[in-house]
């Protein structure tokens, strides 16, 4: 779901090494150097800013609390990571990944932080490099790169060619992603518990907000309904008491992994949340390694009828989730892309309709050859 982006992150951004120890991000970078040999690219620029940086965060472990962040990742030799910061902020940017070298990307220290690193690699023939996530940088810092890197190098994109985070989990990051499902069941509760008390859907967003900072949520984003489940809104303030039923969505990121939920309270239990909430058992079944995501959506869709999927969905009843909100594959009709084993995935589905109601609900799930694994689900409806 896309949501507003909140003007300050807190939680914890450091490098938990008892969770996330060295060799770990050893065994991915040995990965990423295998892709490098592979396509002949001496180094790759991974770029990453507040709002998105799953490529960064999973080469690095460094997570943007304002800004940007770019790590200069060679195939031989150390890595370098600039982050716009001033240098008073360098020594506790060090604390939040395993590279040693950072470096301060912000005004006059560009051209000491950026351009020296890449003299190594210079030679009589133009020197590729590939680029992850170079697609959300901002025009002025990327002209400030090319302009740096003049003509004697040359950039190519590799996003798609490196699929960097992978679907399929690493063991430890599977563990990491407990975590964040249980703080989002914490949060999706106190987001319905408080609209039972208050009868308020934005004290009870706030609520659920509050509720993951204290458990140390990085990032959290809420969408609400103001008409009983027909469209959902950020936070506006406008505190109105609302008639049932309660229809809004919750997502938090923690330790750089996201989980998110739909919060749906239908007291009177329409048939559309009845009917929603099957049809979710339903899709939930179909998860499993190298199913499709176009078959999952036509079974969703299938076992929704003879309603409609909730237009705001877009047309899509899930996706991958990990170190972005939005990860790949995504379910829509037609998609040929296969679920992975270890691969996680936040289903969503929805109907609202004239006579029968309006209802939204979802769930979190593992993808496992012996069967699913429901991480988190949305509260039930009643």
């Amino acid at each position: 779901m896309l949501t507003m982006q909140p003007s300050v992150t807190i939680g914890s951004y450091l490098w938990a090494q008892d969770r996330l120890p060295h060799d770990e991000f050893t065994l991915r970078i040995d990965g990423l150097r295998a892709a490098m040999e592979r396509n002949g690219w001496p180094a790759v620029l991974v770029y990453g800013d507040v709002r998105e940086h799953a490529a960064l965060a999973y080469l690095s472990n460094f997570i943007p609390r304002v800004r940007w962040g770019m790590a200069l990742l060679p195939r031989s030799g150390e890595p370098r990571l600039l982050c716009a910061m001033s240098t008073r902020d360098l020594p506790a940017m060090r604390s939040l990944s395993w590279i040693a070298d950072v470096r301060s990307g912000m005004g006059a220290e560009w051209e000491n932080a950026f351009t020296p690193w890449f003299a190594r690699f210079a030679g009589e023939a133009t020197v590729e490099f590939g680029t992850l996530g170079f697609d959300i940088m901002a025009p002025l810092l990327h002209q400030s790169v090319r302009r740096s890197l003049g003509e004697r190098f040359s950039l190519r994109r590799a996003d798609d060619a490196l699929a960097i985070p992978p679907q399929r989990k690493r063991p430890r990051e599977l563990t990491m992603m407990r975590m964040s499902c249980q703080l989002v069941e914490a949060a999706a509760k106190a987001f319905a518990d408080a609209w039972r008390k208050t009868g308020e859907p934005e004290t009870a967003a706030l609520e659920a907000e509050r509720l993951a900072r204290s458990l140390a949520a990085q990032d959290v984003r809420t969408l609400i309904s103001l008409d009983g489940g027909r469209t959902l809104v950020p936070y506006q303030g406008r505190f109105e008491k609302k008639a049932g039923p309660l229809v809004g969505y919750v997502a938090v990121k923690a330790m750089g992994y996201w989980a998110d939920l739909f919060v749906m309270v239908d007291e009177r239990r329409t048939r559309a949340s009845r009917h929603a909430e099957t049809a979710l058992d339903a899709l939930i079944a179909a998860v499993r390694p190298r199913a499709g995501a176009g078959e999952i959506h036509g079974r969703a869709i299938d076992t929704l009828a003879p309603f409609r999927l909730h237009t705001v969905l877009g047309g899509s009843v899930g996706h991958g989730i990990g170190l972005s909100l939005n990860e790949q594959p995504e379910f829509r009709a037609g998609a040929d892309s296969e679920l992975v084993e270890d691969g996680v995935y936040t289903l969503q589905l929805g109907i609202a309709d004239a006579s029968a109601g309006n209802a939204l609900v979802s769930a979190v799930v593992r993808a496992r050859a012996k069967g699913p694994e429901i991480w988190a689900r949305s509260p039930s409806t009643g």
